[in-house]
C-alpha cells in the first residue's frame, strides 16, 4: 500500500534530483523513526487512531497515525524547550527583567501552541488542496470515462485505462489506487472502489466512486450515467464560478469603501489633528499617518488579496 500512497502523494509533482532530495528525506525519516521509537510504540498500543488515520489518508500523508502523533508531540516538546531557552537568555541574561519567568512561560506556551496548530493546519491544508485538485479534474475525467464507456469497454479495463493517463494527476492517482487494490491486494473492483472512495477528501469524488460501484454491482447504462454526472458537475462548476464573479464585485465595494475611503478619512482626520494641535488615542498627526501608511493600508490590502485568492481557488 505504501507504493500506491507514494504515487498518490507525489503524482503531478516534478521530481527533484536525487542529490537534493536524499539528505532532506534521510533527515526526515530518521527524525520520524526517532519519534516513533520514543513515543510512537506507546501510542500504537493506546486508543483507536482511526479518525486521525482517515484524515491522514485524505491528506495524502503516508504515515501511520501513531507515527504522526509521536512526531507532533516530540516536535512540540522540542519547540517548547527551544522557546523557553531563548526567552530565558533574552529576558534573564540579557535584559535582566524582574519577572523573567513569566516571559519564559508565556513564550514557551506560544511556541508549543504554534507548533501544534501548525501540524493541524498542515493536515487541513493538504486535505483542502487535494479536494480542490480532485474536484477541478473530476468533470473532465467523467467526460473521458463516458467516451471510453461508450465503446463497450469493461469496467475494470476502464479503470486500468484511466490509471495509465499522463494528465489530471489527482484523479489518475485515485484510479491507480483502485488498480493497486484490485490487482495487487486481490480485492474485487467494487470493494476497491468503495475503499478508495472512503479515503478521498472530495465529496463529489466519493459519491462518483460509490455510484460506479453500485452501477457495476446492480447493472445499468454506465455511459448514460457518466454523461449525466459529468453534465451535473459541470453545471455546478459554472454556478460556483458565477458566484465567484458576484463575489468579486462585493470585494471591489469592500476595497473601495474600507481601503480607499477609509484611508482618505484617516488622512483628513490627521490633517485636522495637526491643525488643531491635538491627539487621538495618544497619537499625534505624524504618528497617525505613519500607522496608516505602514500598518493599516498594507494589512487591508493583504486581507483583500487573501480573500480574493481563497475565493478564486474554490471557483477554479
Amino acid at each position: 500500500m505504501s507504493a500506491v500512497s507514494e504515487t498518490v502523494t507525489n503524482s503531478g509533482e516534478s521530481a527533484p534530483s536525487s542529490e537534493t532530495r536524499a539528505p532532506r528525506r534521510d533527515f526526515a525519516s530518521r527524525y520520524r523513526t526517532f519519534c516513533y521509537r520514543l513515543l510512537g510504540e506507546r501510542f500504537e498500543r493506546g486508543g483507536d487512531p482511526s479518525i486521525l488515520q482517515e484524515r491522514l489518508k485524505r491528506a495524502g500523508i503516508n504515515v501511520p497515525a501513531a507515527v504522526h502523533t509521536a512526531l507532533v508531540v516530540v516536535t512540540v516538546m522540542v519547540a517548547t524547550a527551544v522557546m523557553a531557552a531563548v526567552a530565558f537568555l533574552l529576558f534573564f541574561a540579557v535584559l535582566h527583567t524582574a519577572n523573567w519567568y513569566l516571559y519564559v512561560l508565556a513564550l514557551a506556551a506560544v511556541g508549543a501552541a504554534s507548533v501544534a496548530a501548525g501540524f493541524r493546519f498542515l493536515v487541513d491544508s493538504k486535505i483542502a488542496n487535494r479536494r480542490d485538485e480532485l474536484e477541478r479534474e473530476l468533470p473532465f475525467t467523467l467526460s473521458e470515462l463516458s467516451v471510453l464507456a461508450s465503446t463497450g469497454t469493461s469496467p475494470i479495463r476502464l479503470v486500468r485505462r484511466m490509471a495509465q493517463r499522463d494528465h489530471d494527476p489527482a484523479m489518475t492517482a485515485t484510479f491507480r489506487a483502485i488498480v493497486y487494490r484490485a490487482d495487487v491486494e486481490g480485492k474485487d473492483l467494487i470493494t476497491a472502489l468503495a475503499e478508495t472512495a472512503k479515503e478521498s477528501p472530495s465529496t463529489p469524488v466519493r459519491d462518483t466512486l460509490w455510484d460506479l460501484g453500485n452501477m457495476i454491482h446492480q447493472g445499468g447504462n454506465l455511459d448514460e450515467y457518466l454523461r449525466g454526472k459529468s453534465d451535473a458537475i459541470m453545471q455546478l462548476k459554472r454556478l460556483v464560478q458565477k458566484e465567484f464573479i458576484e463575489r468579486l464585485s462585493t470585494f471591489l465595494d469592500m476595497y473601495v469603501s474600507l481601503v480607499l475611503v477609509g484611508v482618505l478619512m484617516i488622512a483628513v482626520g490627521a490633517f485636522l489633528l495637526n491643525a488643531l494641535g491635538s491627539t487621538i488615542g495618544g497619537l499625534n498627526a505624524d504618528e497617525l499617518l505613519l500607522l496608516l501608511t505602514f500598518g493599516l493600508v498594507p494589512v487591508a490590502v493583504a486581507m483583500t488579496i487573501i480573500m480574493v485568492s481563497m475565493a478564486y481557488a474554490r471557483a477554479e
